[in-house]
């Protein structure tokens, strides 16, 4: 009875794997600065609170609901995307497939909350003109 073998996956490049692993380092470390930018910038989205004054407002101006739904909300996804895109570039290391795009990702995604972020932050201040 004749067995079948499954071919064994073709070797990859170690030059390229190298780059992939330097570059996911690159990205890892780049995103550790960024996290830390937008933790500290969330965190001082707190004192925005304190420019309201006296009186009533209309919508989200002066809603420190608001105000500290999008600082918890900031703050957990730079964490998050920072361990998530960490944890898939290892795996993704393990598994010898190609990874420097993880970390990549979670900066993409932690740059585009904090801009949304930044902007319903900003809706919630007053005008004071």
């Amino acid at each position: 009875m004749p067995t079948t073998a499954t071919p064994s996956p073709a070797r990859r490049n170690p030059a390229l794997v190298t780059l992939d692993i330097v570059a996911g380092i690159v990205f890892i470390v780049f995103g550790i600065v960024v996290a830390l930018g937008v933790l500290t910038t969330a965190i001082s989205f707190g004192a925005l609170h304190d420019t309201c004054g006296a009186g009533p407002y209309d919508g989200l101006t002066c809603n420190s609901t608001v105000l500290g739904i999008v600082v918890y909300g900031l703050m957990a996804v730079a964490v998050l995307a920072l361990f998530l895109g960490f944890g898939l570039f290892l795996v993704n290391v393990i598994r010898k497939r190609v990874a420097f795009y993880w970390p990549l990702a979670g900066i993409v995604l932690t740059l585009v909350l904090f801009y949304i972020g930044t902007w319903v932050a900003g809706m919630t201040v007053p005008d004071l003109s």
